[in-house]
């Protein structure tokens, strides 16, 4: 019996008191981390933040109802035009109409690059950047600008593989489609802290000599 006692002791000191007690502590361990990690999403949430993308956004009331407009576009499901109208309804409280006398916001110039950002020791390409932008303008019902034009520019790197072309090329693709989402946030967060007022054209020199 005393034997069997030292046995259990120098277990219990070299930290393990067999298959079941390992197993057992191992459990409880997991079930700690997830009770600790579920507490912490919880009081985040419950002070109000939100992930990057995730929150409401809060637009000027002068926007409150706006139509959206991809300019020179002819698809009927334009994906920009698209994200952007999801975006709003989801994370603004702007009311889109397609017609009518209200603001609208155009988005133009949209443009998708790469360029090479290295290669490797036999002239391959292994890493390229991507690039996004889209510029957009506040107007009236009649055209005239309600705040200066803007443009919004991302960018990201992305690692280029021979051996496994297909799976990079729809990497590539889902990475488009992200850069795409992040501007239609830039776009909106803008939009919360626009200046909204009219900005008269500036007359032409004919038209300034007939006044004088």
């Amino acid at each position: 019996m005393n034997q069997y006692k030292h046995v259990i002791s120098t277990k219990a000191g070299n930290r393990c008191l067999g298959p079941c007690y390992c197993r057992d502590h191992e459990r409880k361990r997991h079930f700690m981390m997830f009770t600790s990690i579920l507490l912490v999403t919880l009081v985040t949430v419950a002070c109000g933040f939100h992930l990057r993308g995730t929150g409401n956004i809060d637009i000027p009331s002068a926007l409150s109802v706006l139509q959206v407009r991809v300019e020179g576009n002819l698809l009927e499901n334009n994906p920009l035009l698209t994200t952007m109208k999801d975006t709003l309804r989801s994370q603004t409280n702007i009311q889109i109409q397609e017609s009518g006398d209200v603001p609208r916001l155009i988005l133009y110039g949209e443009q998708s690059d790469s360029q090479v950002l290295s290669v490797n020791s036999i002239g391959k390409v292994d890493e390229y950047l991507l690039k996004y932008e889209v510029s957009f303008r506040l107007v009236d019902k009649e055209g005239k600008l309600l705040s200066p034009p803007q443009t919004v520019k991302v960018q990201r790197d992305h690692q280029f593989d021979r051996l496994n072309v297909l799976a990079k090329e729809r990497e590539e693709q889902e990475l488009r489609r992200e850069m795409q989402r992040d501007t239609v946030q830039q776009i909106l967060r803008r939009l919360s802290r626009i200046s909204i007022q009219e900005i008269k054209p500036m007359e032409s020199p004919m038209n300034t000599d007939q006044h004088r």
